[in-house]
């Protein structure tokens, strides 16, 4: 099973375990629970054995982690979409971003807005850069008249779309090296 961790780690680990803080509450993890978040808090894993698929599914009902059984573009998309994208605010080590993160960085970053996998990846397919008129807060609803026209304003259907986007795998491999260079975090 491929799974995502979703919270960020609150204090300093310790050798009984880690605090994840997630939407207001902290969950206190030790043993295989710990090991499994901590594994994949920058990037997706998989689990080796049914105590840690059994683990895991305590991990996701706590919505501290997303999983899924594929592991093509589709899935790992899926498993982005159930999760709010959101920019690191520990200033880590400088890093090369490529292109892609680069633009899609500039997005989570200054947007005015959590920004979803879905609007990510649709930014990405039609090009849109993150220029000034459509960043910060005061631009939102531009931004947001960019993203949801007629054709994607329903509900769940920007998500559908996305998932078939020629887009999808690049903005899901930025995504993802966002989240390995530490840039940003899911909850």
């Amino acid at each position: 099973m491929i799974f995502l961790s979703k919270g960020i780690v609150f204090g300093k680990r310790s050798a009984s375990g880690v605090s994840i803080s997630h939407c207001g509450a902290l969950h206190k993890l030790d043993g295989v629970h710990a090991g499994l978040w901590l594994a994949g808090q920058h990037g997706p894993r998989h689990t080796r054995n049914f105590g840690e698929e059994s683990a895991l599914g305590q991990l996701a009902a706590l919505g501290i982690a997303e999983c899924g059984d594929a592991e093509d573009g589709a899935a790992l998309f899926r498993l982005l979409a159930n999760c709010t994208i959101c920019p690191a605010r520990v200033s880590s080590p400088p890093s090369i971003l490529n292109l892609a993160e680069r633009r899609l960085w500039k997005w989570i970053r200054r947007a005015g807005l959590r920004l979803t996998m879905a609007e990510l990846t649709l930014l990405a397919e039609r090009g849109v850069k993150p220029v000034p008129a459509l960043l910060g807060k005061e631009n939102r609803q531009a931004l947001t008249e960019a993203i949801y026209t007629f054709d994607t304003i329903h509900d769940g259907i920007l998500e559908t779309m996305m998932e078939r986007s020629p887009a999808r795998n690049s903005a899901v491999l930025a995504v993802l090296g966002l989240l390995r260079k530490k840039k940003i975090f899911l909850i």
